[in-house]
């Protein structure tokens, strides 16, 4: 027998043994009293399961008996498997009856939502079999849930940074379709709720990318610029970057000794910046190359 069928055998035994305590949870007096409880909202609905769907059927039994994180934990389980079978529509139907039972266990809708945006989109390019028209179709399928699960995570648990940090970094990867404005407002609710003050410069990564909220960007570049703890490279080389779209004058602009030190060590860092792939602007660095004499910059090594 292997591994895994021992391990399904052994935690299907312990799970019998508890659906028979659950059961008794189950008497007429305590149904009724269950019913009056999820009418007011106090327990969270049984999954909804499909004809068919045996597994669901019987862990849905356990969820009414009280045994939610048992039942999830086994759903867990098969929504592994259905990954290792690259079988997407049960690993989401799993999913989401995972974080039905279990709306406050954060860690689970990260996992969902990573098993849709990335293991599924990856299988999907994968597939030979699929017409391009029809690849993209899926794609956008799943990723549609992996979005669907922050979503609802964030809406049942507000608080939790772990959620808003996974959705700021859902709506910035560069690999998809990006949309900044709403990744600098995930990062904020993150920070609101306890986040390391570093992914400050998160949202100034992505207020940066976006047209329109250059002075906004600017302005907390500035301040971050002045806590001293965000000196990147990318901080350094974005703030030169936004005095020039600003078309700021002089007097305002930190000058080139106060944001490199020495003009070439600017040249060196704004040389490197003006090929950047992350989508960064690079206004006012080409003039600035060329009028220190370096004609075509060359690509660091």
């Amino acid at each position: 027998m292997s591994v895994r069928r021992r391990r399904w055998a052994v935690l299907w035994a312990a799970a019998g043994v508890l659906l028979l305590a659950g059961g008794a949870l189950l008497s007429i007096p305590s149904a009724a009293l269950r019913g009056r409880e999820m009418a007011d909202g106090l327990h969270p609905p049984a999954p909804t399961v499909r004809r068919g769907d045996v597994l669901g059927q019987q862990l849905a039994l356990f969820s009414l008996g009280g045994l939610r994180s048992l039942a999830a934990e086994l759903l867990a389980l098969d929504a592994t498997t259905a990954w290792l079978e690259q079988d997407w529509s049960r690993a989401r139907e799993r999913w989401q009856q995972i974080c039905t039972l279990c709306p406050q266990r954060v860690h689970y809708r990260i996992r969902a939502a990573r098993d849709m945006a990335k293991n599924a989109v990856a299988h999907t390019r994968e597939r030979r079999d699929l017409e391009p028209r029809q690849q993209a179709m899926l794609e956008a399928e799943y990723m549609a849930d992996a979005e669907r699960f922050l979503r609802e995570g964030t809406e049942d648990n507000p608080g939790s940074r772990l959620l808003w940090l996974e959705l700021g970094s859902y709506y910035d990867d560069l690999a998809r379709r990006p949309r900044f404005a709403a990744a600098a407002a995930a990062y904020r609710r993150a920070l609101e709720n306890g986040a390391d003050p570093m992914y400050e410069r998160w949202v100034f990564y992505n207020l940066c990318r976006i047209r329109g909220r250059e002075a906004e960007a600017y302005a907390l570049g500035r301040r971050l610029w002045a806590s001293g703890r965000h000196r990147t490279p990318s901080v350094q080389c974005l703030l030169f970057v936004l005095q020039h779209k600003l078309a700021l004058p002089e007097r305002e602009r930190l000058s080139i000794a106060e944001l490199f030190g020495t003009r070439a060590k600017a040249l060196k860092a704004l040389r490197r910046f003006e090929h950047n792939t992350l989508r960064f602007p690079v206004t006012g660095i080409r003039r600035f190359l060329e009028q220190a004499g370096e004609g075509q910059p060359q690509h660091a090594g």
